[in-house]
């Protein structure tokens, strides 16, 4: 078999990745001990490492919008752009799984790739520009569904974590499940961010077939040696079979690279900083060789892949310095049934929490608003009713002004103007408190003080057009008192209905 050539400057040693496109991969070394006492006090050891990658995320926006351009005009990320978002995604990837229980090590507080249990392979490489125009629509459907898987993370990664602080370690199809959410939105934001023009997927996990799956008939004749190559093909990277034949031909075909010569948008090399050197073959990425060594699961292998293959640790054996993940097995996530039947609680959970979510947001904002509404409509109902009342404390003055007068008609003729200015002062202040608005808890007690006042505004236009002493006296001793007494118990309740006393 061929050996598959590597990128420019990197060692030999290194392993090579093999890839299908332009993909974000990840790699987990699987469940492994891990100490309570961290998974207890997991979320404030990871404060440091917090603030340090929100920061990041702060500069990693910033660059984003100028790769956004840069990649709009020319097709591709420019290297060193995507050489530090490229480092800020595995930053990033390295918290979000120590805080998901993944692994029990601390990450590093470093941006280039490291020896970690949790591992990102980039290959950024050509983009459509249609694609990067539109890319922000284009992620709406992903960004809701991370939201979804947001929303059940806390749910569900709350009994994670209480079933790890108890025994210790985490279930394996529980280990898949979280590895698998945690891979799916690592690779919307590697997309969001121009660094993979791949749709995000792999939710429900890798298919099994492709590296030997053991359940698939086939497993063994591509785990156990270098797959046949028809006569005159030219010989794939490590783990792929032929394009031509086998469960898994059609994938292979529809991602097969270029047989000769490197591609015209050859991606580059996911080591940071990002190198744009050709390559001679599919392209690869590669894992420094002095990286320690990482858990390895009860079993040996990293947990939810194929059988180890070629140059991979078996049962038992640890991986040596560098090594890990040491073949192409190693980057794919093939789950179990269980597994992708908690990937879909984890969905009817984030959906459930997000309804409830905003459930309690809408009552939240609700109550904000009627508190709001609750002080601006004591303020202005006092405002006009002080209006009000210094409006009619003038009237008062006048009329004692227009008793003094001598002749009998004169002074009804005074006082009658008055009081229809004092049926008109009423009036405003009825279509003032019927415009306000109250809480619900207190609309009837403003609809019974705006009826108050159009009844007294009422009884004051009826004063204002007697045309005789006998018929104002009248009047007045029949109708208006009760309906100042009314009018005053109206404010009182519409006071107490707003809670001011």
């Amino acid at each position: 078999m061929a050996e598959v050539p590597v990128a420019a400057g990197v060692p030999p040693s290194a392993p090579p990745v093999p890839r299908a496109g332009d993909e974000i991969l990840m790699a987990f070394a699987g469940p492994a001990r891990q100490r309570r006492v961290t998974v207890l006090f997991r979320l404030l050891l990871a404060i440091p490492q917090a603030i340090v990658l929100y920061v990041l995320s702060i500069v990693a926006e910033l660059v984003a919008i100028v790769g956004w351009f840069a990649a709009l005009f020319t097709g591709r990320l420019p290297a060193g752009l995507a050489g530090f978002l490229t480092d800020w995604l595995r930053w990033s990837a390295r918290v979000g799984s120590y805080l998901a229980l993944l692994t029990d090590r601390y990450p590093p507080f470093e941006m280039a790739d490291a020896g970690y249990p949790v591992r990102v392979s980039v290959a950024p490489g050509r983009l459509n520009r249609l694609a990067v125009l539109f890319r922000i629509i284009l992620a709406i459907p992903v960004a809701l569904l991370v939201g979804l898987l947001g929303f059940g993370s806390v749910v569900i990664g709350f009994v994670a974590w209480l079933i790890v602080l108890v025994t210790g370690t985490m279930p394996v199809p529980l280990y898949q499940a979280v590895a698998a959410v945690t891979r799916f939105g690592i690779r919307y934001y590697g997309y969001f961010f121009l660094l993979s023009g791949t749709y995000p997927g792999g939710l429900f996990g890798d298919p099994g077939g492709l590296f030997g799956d053991p359940a698939d008939p086939g497993a063994a004749a591509v785990t156990a040696g270098p797959p046949a190559v028809p006569p005159g093909a030219e010989p794939g990277p490590p783990g792929y079979g032929p394009p031509d034949d086998g469960p898994d031909a059609g994938w292979r075909s529809a991602h097969a690279q270029p047989e000769a010569g490197p591609p015209a948008d050859a991606p580059l090399a996911a080591a940071s900083p990002v190198d744009a050197s050709p390559v001679a073959a599919p392209p690869v990425d590669t894992l420094p060789s002095d990286a320690p060594p990482m858990e390895t699961p009860p079993g040996g292998g990293p947990l939810g892949y194929a059988p180890p293959g070629p140059g991979q640790p078996g049962p038992g054996e640890a991986p040596a310095p560098g090594s890990w993940p040491a073949g192409p097995q190693a980057w794919r996530l093939v789950l179990s049934s269980a597994a992708r039947k908690l990937v879909g609680l984890y969905i009817a959970v984030g959906a459930v929490a997000f309804i409830g979510y905003a459930i309690l947001i809408g009552i939240a904002a609700a109550n904000s608003s009627d508190n709001v509404n609750r002080a601006a409509a004591i303020n202005s109902i006092s405002a006009a009713h002080s209006t009000l009342l210094g409006q009619l404390s003038g009237v008062s003055e006048q009329m004692s002004a227009c008793q003094n007068q001598s002749a009998p008609a004169a002074a009804l003729r005074c006082v009658t103007k008055l009081d229809r200015h004092a049926a008109g002062y009423l009036g405003t202040f009825a279509n003032r408190v019927k415009s306000i608005p109250v809480p619900s808890s207190a609309t009837a007690a403003a609809a019974q003080l705006t009826a108050a006042a159009g009844q007294l505004q009422a009884a004051f236009q009826r004063l204002g057009a007697a045309t005789s002493v006998a018929q104002y006296e009248q009047i007045d001793t029949g109708s208006v008192a009760p309906k100042v007494t009314q009018f005053n118990d109206a404010y009182l309740s519409l006071g107490r209905a707003l809670g001011t006393s």
